[in-house]
């Protein structure tokens, strides 16, 4: 019975949030263990297993099986589906990074072969294990402030992300550019925080035929709940999550995965004439979703951030795509412009 073992992991993948978010977590955590790496790249996966005692560590993924209870799948996007259903089919449990898979066909399949194996599968929606998600999920649930009337969410930097294999700029292998990127992380969110059907999409971005830069939402959900989600990875946008209810506003900064970074998040009640604010610091919300996951294999329970949410967030990505337009080109020539339209 798994419930009466250490958990064992296996990675596939040593791209950047392997090296930079996973492996200090098994460095850190004794509670379950790493036993396999796989890359292609074999000279790259054993320079990040260097100091680690595992089973086995190369290009192929059918000797790790007989090693593990759980693999993460961290390679390229177009890949997640070909290797999870792999490792579904296997009787391995299976932890994905974001997106889950590029279309909504490959995200059903997947779901299917967990049941059909019956295991577990899960998307690295990290964002969810922040303390303030919580929270506003929380004040979202219990109503405290009111029903939420819209939203204005907006999140853009310059590119930064330390990418090894630079799949992330091409446009078959990526799946899509920023809305396939943050805008994964964003949409989950506000799909988890307000879980209602989305009766209509206004979508526009500044592709040409490549990769968009930047993109822009007006959802209108069921309720009658609306509002916007701007993203970039050309200009840094005001960076601010507004959340306006009935009897308040909740303003958070973007949420980041830096466990050292001060996050804050501002609450203020209409009848009251001051905010409070809440501080939180030093989280490590990629070891809260491998405990997590770890929970719901050991105890045949629900993770968190299921193959379910990862379906439901490229839905609408590519409900946003089918109805495309072309945005005014205009804020290419100012940041601020891309900041206040």
């Amino acid at each position: 019975m798994l419930k009466d073992r250490m958990i064992r992991f296996g990675i596939i993948g040593c791209g950047a949030v392997t090296e930079i978010a996973y492996l200090p977590c098994f460095k850190r955590e004794r509670s379950f263990k790493l036993t396999c790496i796989v890359d292609e790249d074999e000279s790259r996966a054993r320079s990040l297993a260097r100091g680690l005692d595992l089973y086995y560590v190369g290009k192929d993924i059918e000797p790790i099986y007989k090693h593990v209870d759980v693999v993460i799948v961290a390679v390229p996007n177009h890949l997640h589906f070909l290797i999870a259903n792999q490792c579904l089919e296997a009787g391995k449990h299976v932890l994905c990074e974001k997106p889950l898979a590029i279309t909504s066909d490959e995200c059903s399949k997947l779901l299917s072969s967990a049941k059909r194996f019956n295991v577990k599968l899960a998307v690295a929606h990290v964002r969810r294990f922040y303390q303030i998600a919580r929270i506003i999920k929380r004040i979202v649930d219990s109503r405290e402030l009111g029903d939420l009337v819209s939203f204005d969410f907006e999140e853009g930097t310059i590119f930064n992300w330390p990418t090894v294999t630079g799949y992330i700029f091409d446009k078959a292998k990526a799946g899509g550019g920023v809305l396939m990127d943050i805008g994964v992380h964003v949409l989950d969110l506000l799909l988890w925080w307000h879980p209602y059907e989305i009766n209509s999409v206004d979508y526009g971005d500044d592709s040409l035929g490549g990769l968009e830069a930047y993109a822009k939402l007006h959802v209108i959900f069921s309720n009658g709940t609306e509002g916007r989600v701007k993203v970039s990875r050309l200009s840094a946008l005001r960076n601010r999550y507004k959340l306006i209810f009935e009897n308040g506003v909740v303003e958070v900064e973007p949420l980041v995965w830096d466990p050292l970074i001060s996050k804050r998040i501002h609450v203020t009640k209409f009848s009251e004439t001051r905010k409070k604010l809440i501080k939180i610091k030093k989280e490590f919300p990629i070891l809260d979703l491998l405990s997590d996951f770890v929970s719901a294999v050991r105890y045949d329970d629900y993770p968190l951030a299921s193959g379910e949410d990862g379906l439901k967030v490229i839905q609408v990505i590519e409900r946003c795509y089918s109805a495309r337009r072309l945005l005014p080109l205009g804020w290419l020539l100012s940041t601020a412009d891309a900041s206040c339209d």
